[in-house]
């Protein structure tokens, strides 16, 4: 009899388990159940959150503490990277410019690294900061001094280096200023020419001094070279770069990497008015980034996983979406658009994608007030605005491969 007990016992565990086991079971059958639901709710939330969007609809991301003036971005996962640029040629005594470290989920700064990280000038004077950002296969940083040299950045230490220099470098922007960056498979780092001699700039692989890959005059603006943004298209073979001011105009050109001659310069697309009126005082006057303007035609530029290239027009303050052929699609925000803006497009210039359809851009912004040539801070508490922001700008489209080499 017992062991006919036993016998039944063990054939009872092997068809339902023990009691235990079995309330066990229809608890995690539950609990499993109940995420799946929390699951399907907030997918349903983030697609009901994007299609209430409307291509070219524009919100506040985030705005940076001083020193402002937004430049340059670059995505690692979930986290972003802005520099301050400096672009209003407000801060020359200031010595250092920022590398900021956001939460791309919230918006809010991140509190588990060096934040920001401060990088020091090529020289302690100088009117420019930080433009361009790319990053390696180690997530490492490098970003262009536009007062003449790229340097590289550890994220996680703040430790940082010169990786490359220009031979036309004279410690200032107005002979050399390097403006955006973007690698290749074979780890060269190409950097577009916005100030001295209308090149197109490789830094080999590992750094060094860069070598001029492309020189042409048609990349010549009112003063000297006007090559700003620059990206790898998504198959590797060709290099795309904005160049032009309202003077010649602005062109996005490409080249193929297998053939850098003006033999096989494309002309991409054309725009046609960007001319710009000239500085004028006015009650909300801006008149550094006016300056810019008359300067600069096209700031920043990424290609989407569309085909689609997405082109920061400085000049116009307006992102402009160029087709697979070349066309312009659209083109926002208006001027009466703008005009009614809680914060205004003033100074569009990086641009990268958040991942979940978005386009974000930095706005350079207001002139800062800065330290002063004794090191001391301006009057009263540092400067803040509103306009030192990034917007996030829904265009219905993620970003296309991006080349991340690893660099010794």
């Amino acid at each position: 009899m017992l062991a006919a007990q036993l016998i039944g016992t063990r054939s009872g565990e092997r068809r339902g388990g023990t009691a235990p086991g079995r309330r066990a079971a229809r608890i995690l059958r539950r609990s499993a159940a109940l995420a799946a639901v929390l699951m399907l709710s907030m997918a349903s939330g983030a697609l009901a959150q994007t299609a209430e969007r409307q291509v070219g609809e524009t919100q506040v991301f985030t705005t940076l503490p001083y020193p402002g003036n937004p430049g340059g971005l670059a995505i690692n996962g979930k986290t972003l990277y802005v520099d301050s640029s400096g672009g209003n040629f407000d801060r020359a005594f200031d010595g250092r410019d920022a590398i900021f470290a956001y939460d791309l989920r919230t918006g809010q700064l991140l509190a588990e690294r060096p934040n920001p990280i401060w990088v020091t000038r090529q020289s302690p004077v100088a009117p420019m900061g930080l433009a361009g950002i790319a990053l390696d296969a180690a997530g490492r940083i490098y970003v262009a001094d536009m007062n003449g040299r790229v340097d590289r950045v550890d994220p996680e230490t703040g430790a940082q280096a010169v990786y490359a220099t220009f031979p036309t470098g004279t410690y200032t922007s107005f002979t050399d200023m390097p403006s955006f960056l973007a690698f290749t498979g074979d780890g060269s780092l190409y950097v577009s020419e916005g100030a001295g001699p209308p090149i197109i700039w490789r830094v080999p692989p590992g750094g060094g001094e860069a070598q001029a890959w492309y020189v042409d005059p048609r990349l010549a603006g009112s003063y000297g070279s006007s090559v700003v943004g620059l990206a790898v298209d998504p198959s590797g073979q060709y290099l795309y770069f904005a160049a032009g001011n309202q003077a010649p105009g602005v062109v996005v050109y490409r080249l193929p990497f297998a053939h850098p001659d003006v033999d096989h310069l494309e002309v991409v697309h054309r725009y046609s008015d960007v001319v710009v009126t000239p500085c004028q005082p006015e009650p909300t006057f801006n008149y550094p980034n006016c300056l810019a303007a008359q300067v600069f035609g096209a700031a920043g530029i990424a290609f989407g996983k569309s085909g689609k290239l997405y082109v920061a027009l400085l000049a116009k303050n307006q992102v402009s979406i160029l087709a697979p052929d070349g066309s312009e699609q659209a083109r926002f925000p208006s001027p009466a658009e703008n005009a009614e803006r809680e914060v205004p497009f003033s100074g569009p210039f990086g641009v990268a994608f958040d991942g979940r359809g978005s386009l974000l851009v930095a706005n350079i912004g207001e002139p800062t007030l800065g330290y002063g040539p004794d090191g001391s801070p301006p009057p009263g508490s540092l400067p803040s605005s509103s306009s030192w922001a990034v917007f996030d700008i829904y265009v219905n489209d993620t970003a296309s491969r991006l080349i991340r080499p690893v660099i010794p």
